[in-house]
């Protein structure tokens, strides 16, 4: 299927389980092949309305992206045909493939950032934090994976031909904290008590910063989202084993979960499993003029307000 503002087609498959030992389901799991954008939320079990958090997320992060993909297309547009004038316009820039993805990161961003404000100010604001869950996703964008991350759900990539998973994305939690300073191995970490004390949520008080990665992808690569309560209960080389040997993206989602399960499954577990499929775009670049003015009103709406 067609992807969005990439130049690959895909394939995906999805799945969410509620686990063996919780009442309820708190995790969710965003599709949407057409804008490609594909995404984990992970409600925060120890917070009163974390299900409603990672719902909210669900139901109003697509219809941001998609905004920002509109964004983009003008962009594209005014670059495949610019006025007249442009031409003589001391004020053009010639916007480079770095250039455009680095737009394209900062709107996904600002739209994480923005959403998880607004979370804050409708439900933690001024009293105990109630509202809070994880986001980790990606946004196709041409030949390019921009992986999104907040809180402990994780982001891999499997390179075509590869003999090993790789992680991507970083934790935000206690934790990975511990691993970076040296005092916690990788591997004492996976089951620390540490490791559930989040750093970082969608609807933490201001300001919500999310890690991005931008990754070249090729047809034959494959990548995958989840919850931690899929990569808290299986080891990288199990996800590897799982994901090389089900070719179909929804039997790979269904043989993680059912193996997650198996070894306990102690929480919800979330999956979404993107097949990089289709030709290598043809080689070229985004190289046109566009103005300045537009160009940073696009990566910072903010930037023309605060002019004097």
């Amino acid at each position: 299927m067609n992807s969005g503002l990439s130049k690959f087609e895909v394939n995906c498959g999805s799945l969410v389980d509620i686990g063996k030992t919780r009442t309820s389901n708190q995790d969710e799991v965003i599709v949407c092949p057409e804008l490609g954008f594909f995404a984990v939320s992970d409600g925060m079990g120890g917070l009163k309305d974390g299900g409603k958090t990672s719902y909210m997320i669900k139901e109003v992060l697509p219809g941001m992206i998609e905004q920002a993909k509109r964004q983009l297309e003008e962009q594209l547009e005014k670059q495949s045909n610019p006025a007249p004038a442009a031409q003589d316009d001391e004020s053009v820039m010639t916007l480079t493939d770095e250039e455009f993805l680095e737009a394209a990161s900062k709107l996904l961003t600002n739209s994480v950032s923005v959403l998880s404000d607004s979370i804050y100010e409708s439900g933690n604001e001024g009293h105990a934090i109630e509202y809070g869950a994880t986001l980790c996703g990606v946004w196709l964008m041409q030949k390019h994976a921009i992986f999104v991350n907040i809180g402990d759900s994780r982001g891999y990539l499997l390179k075509r031909g590869a003999r090993e998973i790789t992680q991507i994305t970083k934790d935000h939690n206690i934790a990975a904290l511990l691993v970076e300073s040296g005092d916690l191995t990788k591997e004492q970490a996976k089951h620390h008590h540490t490791s559930s004390r989040i750093t970082r949520f969608m609807g933490m008080p201001h300001p919500a910063v999310a890690d991005t990665f931008l990754i070249e992808i090729e047809p034959g690569d494959t990548l995958l989202f989840c919850s931690d309560g899929l990569h808290g209960m299986l080891e990288d080389e199990q996800l590897f084993a799982i994901l090389s040997k089900e070719e179909d993206p929804q039997t790979a989602c269904k043989a993680l979960i059912d193996a997650a399960n198996e070894a306990g499954g102690k929480d919800n577990i979330s999956a979404v499993c993107v097949r990089i499929t289709g030709k290598e775009p043809a080689k070229g670049t985004f190289r046109d003029t566009v103005k300045r003015f537009s160009f940073l009103r696009l990566i910072n709406p903010k930037s023309s307000e605060n002019k004097d």
